[in-house]
């Protein structure tokens, strides 16, 4: 049965599964979905994409969404044709390809995507690009890039000597970045330039940037402008063991490695980094990640960054330990990559800055901006009605067995658990069960935590934090210094008793 891709060839998003398609050498229907009609809102389009947005993939009895869980589906189901887009002989590098593509996702595409959208969206809507956010986010896209020039001085590709996927993701928005005035960024980075280069000039690229080529030398600025716009409709010991995770305690993404290490039973020691003093930025820490954020991972001579790729390494590599976070099945796997990339895309924009907000503010000092904080509780509450309709057909996200699409959820809901946004999750019955339901997987291990990794970070930290207050002449009352030690655990879901003992200890 043939590949049905519902989506439009000029979507940036449908681009990156055709680009995919043609690099595995498989045959595809592309089924045009009429967005000017709004048919990515009709109910039968939404029955397939609750989000209505394109691309949607139908293989079978299967359908996909999100154009990167799509794109990885392909490329895992079509490993013997083709491109080998994932390295799946060798594990080390596919290991390596995971690392580059949560790049993409996570600090490429959040640059370059507002950029885009100021040249080519506001105009259709008939408002004047914000030069404000174009710099501010070209700032942020060349951080990434200098990132990339040195990267790409020592291996042709990013995830190696090879092409892959964490290549393939960058061509549809980079595409449509080099029509802007703004190209120079690539060009005047030789090494980024010869990569870009090298990736155009590929046969299946070329074939998928025909279209869009047309509309852009044929078409009128408005016209392609209107493209534009409709398409941009995202156990645990300190003993000496053979991984280290670099980072710390209060950080969601280092928590969502932890918990992975934690559910399966692999054993790992914390090497903190003190933040508040910069370590992250030192050149020791950047060896290991180049953008500087917790956590970086290393596994013999396996280093790896990116918390989202260093769970699915861990979840792959020790497939055979504690709770299972994947499964065998292409496409149950397919469907659990969708809720993975759902939370990177969708839930995590939104939750984390209601955290950083209701709970990192507050922590720090900080104001909470209450008109941003409506905002994104407006967001959040879009995408858990989708989690909700979800979640009354399956009990856990990716199917019927709790995995990493659930596991990656818990750092920040932990936190807004603890903050008013927990009446997002409550008054829906089903992502409230849910909610319980994954939430409770720590609390029934924290004990083991408690007595380790956690309880340890913790305490150094929150001394650390202690002193410097006092040393300021801020908060030195006992009272404040429980309440900061309560707000702080409250966050960590860790158990007051024992947190409020340490405090004590500390101020004797």
């Amino acid at each position: 049965m043939v590949l049905k891709l519902h989506g439009l060839s000029v979507s940036t998003n449908t681009a990156r599964v055709v680009a995919c398609l043609h690099e595995k050498d498989v045959d595809f229907e592309l089924v045009p979905v009429d967005l000017f009609a709004r048919g990515n809102k009709e109910p039968s389009f939404l029955a397939k994409n609750p989000f209505g947005q394109i691309p949607v993939l139908e293989d079978g009895d299967i359908t996909l969404f999100e154009s990167r869980a799509i794109s990885s589906y392909i490329a895992e189901k079509f490993k013997e044709t083709g491109t080998d887009l994932i390295r799946h002989e060798i594990f080390s590098e596919a290991a390596l390809v995971k690392v580059w593509t949560e790049v993409e996702s996570q600090q490429y595409h959040p640059a370059i995507c507002p950029i885009i959208y100021e040249f080519f969206g506001k105009p259709v809507q008939g408002l004047e690009p914000d030069q404000a956010v174009i710099d501010a986010n070209l700032e942020k896209l060349e951080k990434v890039l200098d990132v990339y020039e040195a990267k790409l001085s020592s291996t042709k590709y990013l995830a190696g000597d090879f092409y892959s996927l964490a290549d393939l993701h960058h061509f549809p928005y980079t595409f449509y970045f080099m029509k802007t005035p703004l190209g120079s960024v690539i060009s005047d980075r030789p090494h980024v330039k010869a990569w870009w280069d090298d990736i155009t000039a590929r046969p299946a690229l070329k074939k998928v940037a025909e279209e869009p080529a047309k509309i852009v030398d044929n078409a009128n600025f408005l016209d392609f402008c209107l493209w534009m716009f409709i398409f941009q409709t995202k156990h645990i010991s300190t003993v000496m063991a053979g991984i280290k995770v670099h980072g710390t305690a209060f950080s969601t993404a280092a928590a969502r490695v932890l918990a992975t290490l934690y559910e399966k039973e692999v054993e790992f020691e914390l090497v903190p980094i003190d933040m508040r003093a910069g370590e992250h930025k030192k050149e020791s820490f950047l060896a290991l990640n180049p953008f500087g954020q917790v956590p970086a991972f290393e596994d013999g001579d396996l280093q790896l960054f990116e918390s989202r790729a260093i769970t699915q390494y861990i979840a792959h590599e020790y497939a055979s330990k504690g709770t299972p976070l994947i499964v065998s099945d292409s496409k149950k796997m397919a469907i659990l990559s969708v809720w993975t990339e759902v939370e990177a895309q969708k839930f995590d924009p939104a939750a984390s800055k209601l955290a950083y907000e209701l709970a990192i503010k507050p922590l720090l000092g900080m104001v909470t901006d209450f008109a941003v904080v409506e905002e994104f509780e407006a967001k959040l509450g879009t995408v858990l009605d989708v989690y909700e309709k979800r979640l009354g057909q399956s009990k856990y996200l990716g199917g019927d067995c709790f995995s990493l699409a659930d596991l990656h959820h818990l750092p920040t809901t932990q936190y807004l658990m603890g903050t008013q946004a927990k009446k997002l999750f409550e008054c829906r019955p089903n992502v409230s069960a849910w909610v319980a339901d994954i939430t409770a997987r720590i609390d029934v291990g924290m004990d083991i935590v408690l007595e380790s990794i956690w309880l340890q970070a913790v305490k150094k930290q929150l001394v650390s934090y202690t002193f410097s207050r006092l040393e300021s002449g801020c908060d030195n009352s006992a009272v404040s210094f429980i309440h900061k030690t309560k707000f702080i655990i409250a966050v960590l879901h860790i158990k007051f008793t024992n947190i409020i003992a340490i405090s004590a200890k500390v101020q004797r």
